[in-house]
């Protein structure tokens, strides 16, 4: 099949997923054209640019001519739906988080008008869109792996989406003698990830809010073997077997009692590898 992917940019968790589709798609002899609206079209508003938009993918899809067109977000998906709906059976959108304020409303529209048609990576997305497809993401087994290097560090993602400080990690950090390992501003490649973060970590905090549909982050360190997971109920959090807290209050208060665990070969015998995601990606759109 031929795959027309757009996402509103390559950085951050969406790039990282689309990425591992393009891959994995491709693996399996399918033909994938991946475009941002941010980078390739240097548009940075589905609003207001909606009919410039509109006119843009509409010239993309007739030159590419794609079998399926796979928007992720809502904000992708708008141009391709108002004011009425455009290549709807080639059409599928993806929804990575859950919205608040104006764009919940606006994620909420959408959702209803794709039903079957929208796919979702966790729980409490299914729980928003009862008629999407659960499909949960993936990480690559390969590139997220153990290492033997020293681990010494308590390891911290800055997202603008994480409930805890960089003053906040610091401190902990403190407390447990062990030194921060901070990414942020994307300085650590993702290709190094693995290398130079994930596998320095003996410690992996991550606390994400409510609009958490997956936060891949927690799987990947889970792949890298690091002994010490913190998280919540969020996104996947709830699936996941590592240590968890509701508050932030509760976290510092029993941070020093948490224990190591082997997560490797838990995420070996779950579900949650590109592969699968994948698999039934392609099971639905054969359909």
């Amino acid at each position: 099949m031929k795959i027309l992917i757009l996402l509103k940019k390559y950085s951050g968790g969406v790039g990282v997923v689309v990425k591992n589709l393009e891959k994995n798609l491709e693996k399996k002899g399918h033909k994938i054209k991946v475009i941002s609206r941010e980078e390739d079209l240097k548009s940075f508003s589905s609003i207001k640019n909606l009919f410039w938009l509109r006119k843009k993918y509409k010239e993309i899809i007739k030159k590419e001519n794609p079998d399926i067109i796979y928007t992720q977000d809502w904000s992708m998906a708008l141009p391709l739906l108002f004011p009425f709906r455009i290549f709807k059976k080639k059409h599928f959108v993806c929804f990575h988080g859950n919205q608040l304020g104006k764009t919940k409303f606006m994620q909420k529209i959408i959702g209803k008008k794709m039903g079957k048609r929208l796919f979702v990576v966790g729980d409490s997305l299914k729980q928003n869109f009862p008629k999407a497809n659960l499909i949960y993401n993936g990480v690559d087994l390969d590139k997220f792996k153990p290492l033997n290097k020293k681990r010494d560090c308590l390891g911290w993602i800055n997202k603008d989406t994480e409930i805890l400080t960089k003053e906040e990690v610091l401190e902990i950090s403190k407390k447990l003698k062990l030194k921060p390992l901070i990414a942020e501003n994307f300085e650590i490649p993702f290709d190094k990830m693995n290398e130079n973060f994930y596998n320095r970590c003996q410690v992996f905090v991550s606390l994400p809010p409510i609009t958490a549909g997956f936060n891949l982050c927690w799987i990947e360190a889970m792949s890298a073997g690091v002994p010490v997971i913190v998280g919540n109920n969020e996104g996947i959090g709830w699936k996941l077997n590592i240590d968890k807290f509701k508050t932030k209050k509760e976290f510092f208060n029993s941070f020093k009692k948490i224990k190591a665990n082997k997560y490797r070969k838990e995420i070996e015998k779950s579900d949650l590898t590109w592969e699968n995601h994948v698999g039934k990606l392609l099971e639905i759109w054969k359909k």
